[in-house]
Parts: structure tokens; sequence; C-alpha cells
């Protein structure tokens, strides 16, 4: 029976034809959103604005490896994984979770979301049944839905998102295998 840590990589993951990575890195700015909920002219103010840095998404019509790659540790935690940002930057050590909207994106590693690798044929992955270095998946989040593109009603962008739709398919290029967590890299 394999350990947490032997089931535990750090990958490079991405899709075959779009450009994925969090808004402010694939952008080169503050990914800035004009809500069109609460402005509507004169008598509701000014229009109110959020900052979508911070959340996952797809560029397309852009080179694939036109920016750093999105590498993330595998933590494997019991029936599934933790997903550690490994890219460096803004976010690295944060974990890839959702917002109340099921939008991924980077965020504190306390009670970020657990996902399960899911094979091409249905069936949920860990390491221990992925025996090349490159292989194509689906993601989880556990008790919600496949990972897919989403589009927010007010904004320019493609999100990614935890339910419905169809979907989203990723290579993953595993970098390094049983991999330690970097607050316990003597573990076994």
């Amino acid at each position: 029976m394999t350990t947490d840590r032997q089931k535990s990589f750090i990958a490079i993951i991405g899709t075959p034809t779009r450009l994925l990575h969090f808004l402010d890195v694939m952008y080169g700015k503050p990914a800035i959103v004009a809500s069109s909920f609460v402005s509507g002219g004169f008598f509701t103010g000014r229009p109110q604005t959020r900052d979508d840095s911070h959340f996952l998404g797809l560029r397309p019509a852009v080179p694939v490896n036109a920016t750093p790659d999105l590498i993330l540790y595998f933590r494997h935690i019991g029936p599934g994984y933790r997903l550690y940002i490994r890219t460096p930057g803004t976010y690295y050590g944060m974990c890839l979770s959702t917002d109340d909207s099921g939008l991924l994106g980077a965020f504190a590693s306390t009670g970020s979301k657990i996902f399960n690798l899911i094979g091409i044929n249905g069936a949920i992955l860990n390491l221990d049944h992925i025996n090349k270095d490159v292989t194509k998946i689906h993601l989880q989040v556990k008790d919600s839905g496949l990972v897919h593109v989403h589009k927010v009603h007010d904004s320019q962008y493609n999100y990614i998102a935890d339910q419905g739709r169809v979907p989203l398919i990723f290579d993953l290029h595993i970098q390094q295998r049983n991999a330690p967590y970097l607050s316990n890299p003597d573990e076994v």
C-alpha cells in the first residue's frame, strides 16, 4: 500500500489548444471587471468593480506556451488531492479551490477543496494508476461536478468552474513523483 507522499506529485497542467493560467498572469495586468448589476446610471451611482485576477481562466488564440507554465503540487489527501500552486509568483503556496459561485482560483489552503483526478474513461485516478509522465485527465471538485469553461455575465474573460457544461480535458505533465510536502520534506 502506498503512502500519501508516494501518491503525491508535481505537474504542469494545461490544455492542448488554449492557454490556462490565472487571469492576471495571462493578460499581464489585473483582471478588473465592472459589474453591470449595480450600475445603471444616475440613480444607482458609480459602477462597481471587482478584481478577478486570482481566478483560473483560458485564453483562446494565444500560443499555449506564451506565459510561465501552471505548476501544481498534487498532494494526496485520503480520497483525493489538494492542489497547491507551485508556479513562482503571487499565488505560490496557495491552493486551487472554488469561490461561492463555483469559479476556480487561488485561495488560502485553509478550507480549500479536494479534487478527484478522473481518467478519460471516467475512472477516479491517483498516481498509482498513472504510468506515463504525460496523460490527459478531467478534474472534479470533490462532491461537485467536472470542471469546465464558464462565462460570467459581466466579464470578458473565460473562467473555469465546477458544475455543468462540457468537461474540460487537461494535459498533465508530471515533473516529480513521490513529491514531499513542503512543510514535511522528510516524510516517507
